[in-house]
């Protein structure tokens, strides 16, 4: 009777021992996975650093390639317009090896690319000139009121700006200097924290207005550019001129560019009298944008460009 009783608990016993080994087994494999997924998150996160600083590498030779063309616009002349060098897009263009020095970039499958476009900023209506040296600047107020207007939003919101842009100018109380209550805007987001200033709102002017610094009347970014603004923005700046005739104007500009004011104005319906503060031919600021692919990282950066005096500075720079 004993020996059945034995032969159960040594089959007990395998079985026992046989889960126990498919459990340790289990438990190893787990182990084991657990830490091929660390190490290949790890090297994921390791390849995406580099991907990331990489980016930043040629986002600067990026910004570099856009100094070395405007400055050789400058030096051809100081009218600028549409049918120059820097006004041409670079489409999306496949990166090779002389970007990173022989370092492989990328794959087959995902290759390195980049693409971008240089914008007159003075082709836009400068919001910030509304207030100069502390002062609102009447031309520039009612000619953002006028664009508002043809954007079909209300012009208040120039009143709007004037008053932050006033909030932004220093104090005197009691002879005494004080700050300013707000730091000044310098992108056109910054104004987001003006009321009526939605996303929607910021979309809608976005190809028609700016904010350029500016420090008084002679700044080159109070002036719009002529030879480059749409027919929306020519139509804010020139009273005398209706959005139709400030289209005809615009088509007509499409085979020739204008050396000055008084070249444009005969080319303007009714001749009228273009204000030499608000209006202008050349430009002194420019705006970067640029999308880089590289492995799995995908930028998308804006940058302010200023040139003066033969020198291109970078105003600020965002990552959208």
């Amino acid at each position: 009777m004993r020996q059945p009783s034995t032969r159960t608990s040594v089959r007990a016993q395998s079985g026992a021992a046989v889960i126990t080994a498919m459990l340790v087994v289990a438990l190893a494999t787990t182990v084991v996975a657990t830490l091929f997924l660390r190490e290949s998150i790890a090297a994921r996160s390791v390849e995406n650093r580099l991907a990331l600083s990489q980016t930043r590498w040629i986002e600067r030779a990026a910004a570099d390639w856009a100094k070395v063309i405007l400055r050789a616009d400058a030096a051809a002349g100081s009218v600028d317009h549409l049918g120059e060098p820097w006004a041409v897009p670079v489409a999306e263009t496949r990166l090779d090896e002389t970007v990173t020095a022989g370092a492989r970039i990328g794959d087959r499958q995902r290759p390195a690319m980049l693409s971008g476009q240089l914008i007159d900023a003075q082709s836009r209506i400068n919001l910030g000139a509304i207030v100069q040296s502390g002062q609102i600047s009447a031309p520039h107020l009612q000619a953002a009121r006028r664009l508002f207007t043809l954007l079909d939003l209300p012009e208040s919101l120039a009143d709007a700006v004037a008053q932050r842009l006033l909030q932004a100018q220093p104090r005197t109380q009691d002879g005494r200097l004080l700050p300013a209550e707000l730091a000044a805007p310098i992108r056109l987001a910054d104004l987001a924290s003006i009321a009526g200033f939605d996303a929607a709102t910021l979309a809608r002017i976005e190809p028609f207005m700016a904010v350029i610094p500016t420090a008084g009347g002679a700044n080159p970014a109070t002036r719009v550019n002529l030879n480059t603004a749409p027919a929306e923005v020519l139509a804010a700046v020139v009273p005398e001129l209706d959005l139709a005739a400030a289209r005809r104007f615009v088509e007509r500009r499409r085979d020739t560019f204008f050396r000055d004011l008084d070249d444009a104005a005969q080319r303007i319906d009714g001749r009228p009298v273009l204000a030499p503060a608000l209006l202008g031919v050349g430009s002194a600021y420019f705006l970067l944008r640029g999308v880089i692919r590289f492995d799995r990282v995908e930028v998308a950066s804006e940058t302010l460009l200023s040139r003066a005096s033969g020198r291109i500075e970078i105003v600020w720079q965002q990552r959208l």
